[in-house]
């Protein structure tokens, strides 16, 4: 909804009659872009921020499979506009958002061809975007995309927090190096054989300029592209964007008109200033759907955490062609089902995410691999699809449906809307999609699947949103495309995770104190990422193969924090219940926790170091702060002065307790409650890998 709308065309100018305009700044007149055509007529930008530079000059252009779009441009005209408007989210770490900018276009004509090809740039207060528009047009009709030009060349060898570009998976550690280092598998490790591309990043891609500077390089409303990646050129600090592409080679298939995603630029003062940044969503159409009643926030719980930790198998009788261990029984029962509904009833949680539950686990190939082999509307002989379903409504509790596709879209696709109907018919509200597995040869079909951040597999997941929604169903996405703002046109996407989770814990040496302290500002910059928080038992069981310890590497107070930290409008509370049973002190939090949000502000934040937020709850005056650090213990003052003048709360602090730490103890969590109001500040003590949560709840007079 638009609560105030202010628009105003300052100007267009014909080559004819005027010089055209080919510069914009932001609002606040600290952002500029700069775009100049030399003398062979290729188009070049430059991103100013308060007068210094820190984009040079950088090509614009594409090569297609015909001919190239690189050179030979004339300008013949421009169009300056500026937009002030604000509008209201569904849900999201804020209600009211506010979107102000000021917008250049450039109409440009290739002398040889006659193409005709715009460029489009919004300079906001907090970055700078830019996109190309080919108009519809008798010169180019079809057309196949082989390179994007799109250079980003850095005015110094800013400090870089990066992950190896990967066309199937963002599940990668992070690093950080100057950005001629980027993609260094030299002095950085790259798993060989995984697809991870050397001398290649994924987006968004994070830079620290100075102290009073960073910058974040991503794109936005990414719905019928390629996804990019971050080509490092060993050309100083020049960087070019790299689609993934389609397995014959094309890059994009487009007929025009079409706009291309926008490649985004936010800048900010600090870290904090990224996240509070509204300039991707602001980047995408308003929402899609007349009617978003039925779309809902919650915690869910579910079968899934066990399975991870080797207590039980996704599969029923066999796994990869062995059979099942006795100490490792198949999860997805209709028992352990009503156990979780049980717990889930008691505590007042509406979901439980099942999964296992259907036909063809017992068929997977090793590397989960295999297709055609899922049933997903059919269950396994000791699990009663409809028994469940009947018992959770009588609880009042919901199953959550996990569908695994294995990336087999030619299997899946063409059942998304029976299966989805029989969702709405169970009385199903969220399913969750996963995409395991990579590019894989289908002997029946003889061909190769595409990769997973190509332009067939975007298409297919903006697909599977847009069905979903005719049955009124939310979705999460495992192993997906990155978010890039369209949460706003599609609000029942709720989650994708797209990034190393909590289940790289449970079977490898597991992700670092310091990771969740980079994801805010990385990976979490595109949309909410489903990290699957909150588990209280770090010490988990060992693998026969292992020759490290399987653990969790963060305090228990750290988890409770992530609820804050780890945006997600519906976060999965993710450890067995046994364990929630055994700590009700602290596992209170997890159920007053809220999900939707009215404001969001960042009160300390250094990527890789530590990071405080906090949020207010939609509709109250109550607050959420989320505190954590890395494998550094830390300590904070925090002025109270987002809270509500004139109101009194009662601080509920679930803090690390007496001798925390990530490696040697992370069970201690002191919960303190004490009376404060906005004048108040409190002393935050974080210990190694630790954190803090404080619910701040308004007393009512």
């Amino acid at each position: 909804m638009k609560i105030f709308t202010f628009l105003l065309f300052l100007s267009v100018s014909f080559l004819s009659c005027n010089t055209p305009e080919t510069e914009i700044s932001s609002p606040d007149e600290k952002n500029k872009i700069i775009f100049t055509l030399n003398k062979k007529g290729q188009l070049f930008y430059e991103v100013f921020r308060e007068n210094n530079e820190i984009i040079k000059s950088s090509a614009l252009g594409f090569k297609l499979k015909t001919k190239s779009l690189q050179e030979g441009f004339e300008l013949i005209s421009s169009e300056t506009q500026t937009e002030n408007t604000t509008w209201k989210t569904v849900w999201g770490e804020r209600e009211t958002v506010v979107n102000h900018y000021n917008a250049l276009t450039l109409q440009l004509k290739q002398k040889s061809s006659g193409i005709l090809v715009n460029v489009q740039a919004r300079v906001f207060d907090d970055g700078v975007a830019f996109r190309y528009a080919f108009p519809e047009q008798p010169e180019l009709k079809d057309f196949i995309i082989m390179d994007e030009l799109t250079e980003f060349n850095f005015a110094g060898d800013y400090k870089a927090w990066w992950n190896f570009a990967d066309f199937d998976n963002y599940e990668k550690v992070y690093y950080n190096s100057p950005i001629s280092k980027i993609g260094d598998s030299i002095n950085f490790a790259r798993r060989v054989g995984k697809e991870e591309r050397a001398n290649m990043c994924n987006t968004p891609l994070t830079l620290e300029v100075n102290d009073d500077l960073v910058i974040s390089i991503h794109e936005a409303d990414l719905t019928d592209y390629a996804g990019m990646n971050l080509l490092n050129t060993l050309e100083g600090t020049k960087l070019k964007a790299h689609l993934t592409p389609w397995m014959n080679g094309d890059l994009v298939r487009a007929t025009a008109p079409m706009k291309t995603p926008w490649r985004t630029i936010q800048i900010g003062n600090n870290a904090g200033d990224l996240v509070e940044s509204n300039l991707i969503m602001n980047l995408n159409p308003p929402c899609a759907y007349e009617n978003t009643d039925w779309i809902e926030t919650y915690t869910y719980i579910g079968i899934w955490w066990e399975m991870h930790t080797a207590r039980t198998s996704w599969a029923e009788k066999t796994q990869f062609g062995v059979p099942l261990s006795p100490n490792r029984p198949h999860g997805a029962t209709t028992e352990n089902a009503k156990y979780h509904i049980d717990f889930a009833a008691k505590h007042g949680i509406k979901d439980v995410l099942i999964e296992g539950w259907d036909k063809g686990w017992d068929d997977m190939e090793p590397d989960w691999k295999g297709y055609g082999i899922f049933d997903w509307a059919t269950a396994t002989d000791d699990f009663d699809l409809e028994e469940v379903c009947r018992y959770g409504a009588e609880k009042g509790v919901r199953m959550m449906m996990y569908h695994e596709t294995i990336s087999d879209i030619d299997h899946y696709e063409p059942k998304m809307d029976s299966l989805y109907q029989m969702c709405k018919d169970l009385g199903i509200k969220t399913v969750k999609v996963g995409y395991t597995g990579g590019v894989n040869w289908d002997t029946k079909k003889q061909k190769y699947s595409q990769h997973h951040h190509g332009q067939y597999m975007v298409r297919h997941y903006k697909k599977m949103v847009q069905t979903a929604a005719k049955y009124q169903l939310q979705i999460i996405n495992h192993e997906p495309i990155k978010y890039t703002g369209e949460q706003r046109t599609y609000p029942n996407l709720m989650a994708r995770e797209g990034a190393r989770g909590q289940e790289y814990n449970a079977w490898s040496e597991g992700n670092s104190p310091e990771h969740g302290v980079v994801l805010p500002f990385t990976r979490n910059l595109g949309g909410p990422n489903d990290y699957t928080v909150g588990i209280f038992e770090p010490m988990l069981p060992q693998r026969d193969w292992a020759d490290f310890e399987i653990r969790v590497r963060s305090t228990l107070a750290k988890q409770l924090a992530y609820f804050i930290t780890m945006y997600s409008p519906i976060p999965m509370a993710a450890d067995l219940p046994k364990f929630y049973e055994e700590r009700p002190d602290i596992f209170q939090f997890v159920k007053d926790v809220a999900t939707d949000w009215s404001e969001s502000k960042v009160l300390n934040a250094k990527i890789g170091d530590y990071f405080t937020i906090v949020r207010q709850e939609k509709g109250t005056d109550n607050w959420f702060l989320g505190s954590i650090t890395d494998e550094n213990p830390r300590n904070f003052k925090i002025n109270l002065d987002f809270l509500a003048k004139d109101k009194q709360y009662e601080a509920i602090i679930y803090a690390d307790g007496k001798n925390a730490d990530w490696k040697i103890n992370p069970y201690p969590v002191d919960v303190i409650k004490k009376k404060v109001t906005s004048k108040d500040s409190l002393h935050i003590v974080l210990a190694a890998g630790g954190g803090q949560a404080i619910q701040f709840k308004s007393i009512e007079e």
